[in-house]
Formats: C-alpha cells, sequence, structure tokens
C-alpha cells in the first residue's frame, strides 16, 4: 500500500504507551484518545449498531487501559488493539444476526472538499453506497477491508490481528476487494462492457500491486494492456475509486457526547485501580 494507506495509529505511540506503562494517567488518556476513531470505525461496521459499537469502544478501550502494562511490543500496537476490538465485536454480535444494519448517517462520509454541487452530490452518494456495501460483504471479508483498506494496517499487522499468516490475508483482501469492487459496479461501471475473452484478471492484478506482489514486468504488461483495453481500464478505474472511498472513511472522529462518556467511564475505572 502507498504512503496515503499508512495506518492511523502510526503516530509515533511508543513514547506516549511507555509513559502509560509507567502510570502516567495523562499519557494512557492521551493512548485512548487517539486509537478511539479507529476502534468505533470497526465497532460500527463489524457490529452493524450504533449501541453495540460504543459498547465495543468503551469495552476495548478499558481492556486496553487494564493490560497495556502486560503489552510486550511483540507486535505492532495496531494489531493489538484491533485483536482486542476484534474480541468485542465477536463477543457483541453474537445473537445479533437479525439486527438492522447501521445507518449511512451513522458512519463517517467523504470530507466536504468537493469543488461544485455535483461533485459533493457524487461523494455523497459513493459514501452511500459504500457503506450499503460494506454491510453486504461477508463477515470475514469486511474485517479484511476495514482492516487493510479503511484503517491502513500493513499486512502483516492485519494478519497478526486475525491471527492467519499474511498469505492467507492477502488471498482473502483480493478476494474481498473484487466483491466489493462488484457491490459498487452499478454505481462505478454503470455502462462499462464485460472484458473481452483472454483480458488478464486485471482487478486481482492491481490488487496484487498495491501489496507489493505483482513484478516490474507484469506491472508494465498490466499497465499495457489497460492503456488498449476500455473495458479492463473501467474496471481498474473501479477498483481504485472503491478503495479511494475507503481511504476517506478514516478521517471520522468520535462524535463530542461519546467521547465524554468514555472518558466518564475510563475515569471511573482509573479510580477503581492503578496501573
Amino acid at each position: 500500500m502507498d504512503q496515503a494507506g499508512e495506518f492511523t495509529l502510526q503516530i509515533d505511540l511508543g513514547e506516549l504507551v511507555a509513559r502509560a506503562r509507567q502510570g502516567d494517567r495523562e499519557a494512557l488518556e492521551a493512548v485512548l484518545a487517539t486509537i478511539a476513531p479507529s476502534v468505533r470505525r470497526f465497532g460500527l461496521r463489524m457490529c452493524k449498531n450504533v449501541h453495540d459499537a460504543e459498547d465495543v469502544l468503551q469495552d476495548t478501550l478499558i481492556n486496553i487501559a487494564n493490560h497495556l502494562g502486560e503489552f510486550e511490543g511483540r507486535s505492532s500496537v495496531s494489531s493489538w488493539v484491533f485483536a482486542l476490538t476484534r474480541s468485542a465485536c465477536t463477543r457483541k454480535r453474537r445473537g445479533l444476526k437479525n439486527q438492522p444494519p447501521v445507518s449511512d448517517e451513522s458512519v463517517a462520509e467523504t470530507p466536504d472538499h468537493a469543488p461544485n454541487p455535483e461533485a459533493r452530490a457524487a461523494d455523497h452518494e459513493l459514501a452511500s453506497a459504500l457503506s450499503r456495501a460494506l454491510d453486504g460483504l461477508s463477515d470475514d471479508y469486511r474485517e479484511v477491508i476495514l482492516l487493510r483498506d479503511i484503517e491502513g494496517l500493513s499486512a502483516p499487522e492485519a494478519a497478526s490481528s486475525l491471527g492467519i499468516s499474511v498469505d492467507a490475508l492477502k488471498s482473502r483482501l483480493h478476494r474481498a476487494r473484487e466483491a466489493l469492487r462488484g457491490a459498487l459496479r452499478p454505481l462505478l461501471e454503470p455502462a462499462s462492457e464485460q472484458p473481452p475473452s483472454g483480458c488478464p484478471d486485471v482487478a486481482l492484478l492491481w490488487s496484487k500491486k498495491l501489496e507489493g506482489d505483482l513484478s516490474q514486468g507484469d506491472c508494465s504488461a498490466m499497465e499495457k494492456h489497460l492503456a488498449t483495453c476500455p473495458a479492463c481500464g473501467a474496471a481498474c478505474d473501479a477498483l481504485k475509486r472503491a478503495l479511494l472511498a475507503c481511504q476517506r472513511v478514516r478521517t471520522e472522529e468520535v462524535p463530542p457526547d461519546i467521547q465524554a462518556r468514555v472518558k466518564a467511564a475510563v475515569r471511573a475505572w482509573a479510580a477503581q485501580t492503578s496501573l
């Protein structure tokens, strides 16, 4: 993944985590505030329920605070955080299969930097379509898209969070990206024709390129083919737009009222315990 896909938790948390482990309450609050938006986004998408996502956020942050002293750095902070978040989501999702999906208004949308009303409307339409498409993916596909393409974990970090190998992570990711592109096809490729017989699977090739798994020769061949095949070019552009929309979701912040509730819960926890 390129630099724009770098994980948002990779602000230098090392010093804050070290201070928090030594009992610095301000550092602990800063660590929790930094990771809270990513935890909430993941909870919203995996639980599909705002109330349960807020419970996941609170439970995960308190769990992190409880166990930060035990974190030995064998994995990255991001891998550890999302492993805990995923466990909290799994506990919450049991018995919730028939819950309605979270509404589009409850998830982050593209920041309003569009230059005109038409472009803003198109961005809003894509954000809403992405929300529905994510809800329609299987849990396995949704969580790998969330970790890799929305939260920006590296492949090893995402694999560690999910408890699978990097190769298994990449294989699942390629299939998940194709499923996401397929769900968004009516919006992103409404009039495109099917690639001619014998065309390469450019969506898979582009996904492999993002993961650094495409040789220079194969990459050059793909680029030459895209320049001469409109159908494959449209398919590749659709995947790029889908993944760009995923990256834009990363700008969401935790609403102030939820921040206040979580802070109160963490401070209540801190009053009853010590690091």
